[in-house]
């Protein structure tokens, strides 16, 4: 993953660069693959208690360019048309949704979150919420996708 880097350009012509791979930066762009999949990574490590149970450590996810697509057009759907569901008012589901842009994985996982500002914020809330929790854990899923839209993220799980 390579830092996000922010350039300031001086009246003097001077260029000054900024780095920061902290995940602990407000994001704001729509696809957050990259930060997110780090933070879900270290709860599958370790493993991790969701709910009252625990949950074992699980393989490291990989990063799936159709699911991220799926993630980021979702989270700007439900941004645009002021919704928040795991279901599209048109009676859409994850996998149907991540079928519809070209993606053949047999299973496909969904975890929303709206008002978070970082990465490392948005999977802890996930974390706390047992169904998010023990799907990010679920070793069923082997790849996922993430986006951001406004205040709403998305994160997409596959295999």
């Amino acid at each position: 993953m390579s830092p996000k880097c922010f350039i300031y350009i001086l009246l003097t012509a001077l260029l000054f660069i900024s780095c920061n791979s902290d995940n602990d930066t407000p994001i704001d762009k729509t696809d957050v693959t990259d930060s997110v999949l780090i933070e879900i990574n270290k709860l599958r490590a370790t493993g991790c208690k969701c709910g009252a149970d625990d949950m074992p450590a699980v393989p490291a996810l990989v990063s799936n360019s159709l699911l991220t697509k799926t993630a980021v057009n979702y989270a700007t759907d439900m941004n645009t048309r002021n919704y928040f569901s795991h279901i599209s008012p048109e009676g859409t589901s994850p996998i149907q949704r991540a079928a519809a842009v070209g993606y053949t994985g047999k299973y496909v996982g969904e975890v929303i979150a709206r008002n978070y500002s970082t990465p490392a914020e948005v999977v802890i809330g996930w974390k706390n919420s047992e169904d998010h929790c023990k799907a990010m854990m679920s070793s069923t899923y082997v790849e996922m996708g993430a986006g951001k839209s406004g205040n709403i993220w998305v994160t997409n799980l596959g295999k």
